[in-house]
């Protein structure tokens, strides 16, 4: 009896202990076993590179899964710049499973022809449990032609209007371009893009040039000085690239001579005779012009009178100045309008010399003939008295003569 109440006490100490050794805290799992391989060993100088970086995870079916994986490159790596955010993201990967990730690296162009740096990994797995790692590896370099060529045009841009760039893709390669995407930027304060993006690009033939309009607004306060950067990215069939064009384009303003109100003093000169023309030239545009003057180029038969070229000085936007140039006709000009050409030049914002025109034209008169016949009627009441008075005075003259020759003689 008393046997069998010491062994009922037994295993009642010894099923509770069981039971706590069964439900107890679980193990922390073994991390993931996974490898991490680079797949290209020369990158580009001066450009982005995208290395393709392979992540497998390795591990057992047992084993945990690779969840929020994201890649980097190491710091302190000479010659090779993190580009965009610095990292890519991968997929979850359960044991067996890998993937291919692209890290945008930028190489300078003055790095060395074989570059050492690390390949950082980080990743949670279980949730609770995280790992991060560096993988050291060795990178070549070397200057690659890109086959894809970027460019931009017009290169002096219009500030204060809205305006087309045209944006020059070609495949200098021997294989097609495919999935191009373009990405324009410009500084707020100096304008806006306005066309859709990224402008995507399905495919580029070899040997093509892709012409695209995009449109673009340069703000009419925007620095002389406007940088545009174009970047352009691309799967040339064995991995994605990248070309960019980081540019300083020049931006002036609208200079817009506009001229008006034309007079001519006297309204109908006569051939030898001196006269002008007053006009109102107005600046139209959305900059001020510098260095205006105005030049009549008179057709056959007329001539400047004094100073040929008129200097009128700056003409500020929305700002009228009166001009006044003058001409003489010659006594061969016969009656009729004549064409009177004004050629108006100024400096822009650039310095450019700037030509534009202000035609008017002139109607001139019969030229006034002189009759002195009816000049002498109209001071002497008549032609015949004035003759008969001159007659008198040649006489009397003439009688003056021989007195003093006779005294003389005497």
């Amino acid at each position: 009896m008393r046997f069998g109440l010491l062994s009922l006490i037994a295993v009642c100490m010894i099923v509770p202990l069981a039971f706590a050794t069964l439900s107890g805290p679980a193990p922390i799992p073994n991390p993931p076993s996974f490898r991490l391989t680079t797949q290209t060993t020369t990158l580009c100088r001066g450009m982005t590179n995208y290395i393709p970086i392979n992540i497998t995870n390795g591990g057992s079916v047992t084993q945990a899964t690779m969840s929020s994986i994201t890649v980097g490159l190491a710091p302190g790596v000479k010659g090779l710049y993190e580009s965009g955010n610095g990292t890519v993201a991968g997929r979850d990967l359960r044991p067996g499973q890998s993937e291919t990730v692209y890290l945008p690296v930028f190489v300078s162009a003055n790095v060395s022809e074989l570059v050492f740096g690390g390949i950082t990994i980080n990743y949670y797995y279980n949730t609770l449990y995280s790992d991060y790692e560096v993988r050291n590896t060795s990178f070549a370099t070397q200057t690659c032609p890109q086959p894809l060529s970027v460019s931009l045009s017009p290169q002096v841009l219009t500030a204060g209007v809205i305006q087309n760039m045209a944006l020059n893709l070609t495949n200098t390669g021997a294989i097609p371009i495919n999935s191009i995407s373009v990405i324009f930027t410009l500084p707020g304060i100096d304008g806006a893009w306005l066309s859709p993006q990224p402008l995507q690009i399905t495919t580029l033939a070899p040997h093509t040039t892709m012409r695209v309009n995009e449109s673009v607004y340069i703000s009419r306060n925007a620095s002389q000085s406007v940088p545009l950067n174009v970047t352009a990215s691309y799967y040339n069939g064995t991995s994605l690239q990248q070309a960019a064009i980081y540019g300083q384009f020049l931006a002036s303003g609208v200079i817009s001579m506009s001229p008006s109100s034309f007079t001519t003093s006297p309204a109908v000169p006569t051939p030898q005779s001196v006269f002008s023309i007053s006009f109102i030239l107005t600046n139209t545009g959305t900059s001020a012009a510098s260095a205006v003057t105005v030049t009549p180029i008179p057709p056959a038969g007329f001539t400047s009178y004094g100073t040929n070229t008129v200097f009128v000085g700056s003409i500020g936007v929305d700002t009228q100045t009166p001009v006044t140039v003058s001409l003489i006709a010659s006594n061969s000009v016969k009656s009729g309008s004549y064409s009177i050409p004004i050629k108006v030049s100024y400096m822009n914002g650039l310095r450019q010399s700037v030509t534009t025109w202000a035609n008017t034209s002139v109607v001139l008169g019969e030229a006034q003939a002189i009759n002195y016949t009816q000049i002498a009627r109209a001071r002497g009441g008549g032609g015949g008295g004035l003759v008969i008075l001159i007659l008198i005075v040649l006489v009397i003259v003439l009688l003056v003569l021989l007195i003093r020759e006779r005294r003389r003689a005497k």
